[in-house]
């Protein structure tokens, strides 16, 4: 049960993101702490290591995570749903990229995704500069009030 949780939470992280891991950070931030999966100082730690390891940051973490949850098969499966949705979407787009090349609706989405992707990223250097600035206790209570709304 725990694969099929790992590789659904990843693949919805995965689809539902634009611009990388950075801008994953948000909804892989909400995720794992609703699921009680790691603790917003771990994913801050874990941030802080990923940085240092090779490899695209939205793998090493789901990698990280899913290693953490079901061992060796729980990381291949998180890895499998994070990198999943891109590999179909870059697939797709380069089978339709020679009849959409000099579209301006294609033209105009690309650069109205630039600012979305730009927001993202800026939520993610927000929420984890709380948690790094403010002590654990106080980012609980932020992270309570965030929740509540």
């Amino acid at each position: 049960m725990i694969f099929i949780e790992l590789f659904f939470t990843f693949f919805k992280i995965g689809l539902f993101t634009v611009g990388g891991g950075y801008a994953m950070l948000p909804l892989i931030r909400t995720e794992v702490l609703s699921k009680g999966w790691l603790t917003a100082e771990e994913i801050v730690n874990f941030i802080a290591v990923s940085e240092s390891t090779p490899g695209p940051f939205a793998v090493n973490i789901a990698t990280y995570i899913g290693s953490v949850r079901g061992g060796a098969a729980g990381a291949a499966w998180a890895t499998l749903g994070v990198v999943l949705p891109s590999f179909l979407i870059i697939l797709a787009i380069a089978r339709c990229y020679k009849k959409f090349k000099s579209s301006k609706i294609v033209a105009g989405l690309m650069s109205g995704l630039k600012p979305a992707v730009i927001g993202l990223i800026a939520a993610a250097v927000l929420t984890v500069g709380k948690t790094v600035f403010l002590t654990c206790e106080e980012a609980d209570v932020a992270l309570r009030r965030e929740q509540d709304g």
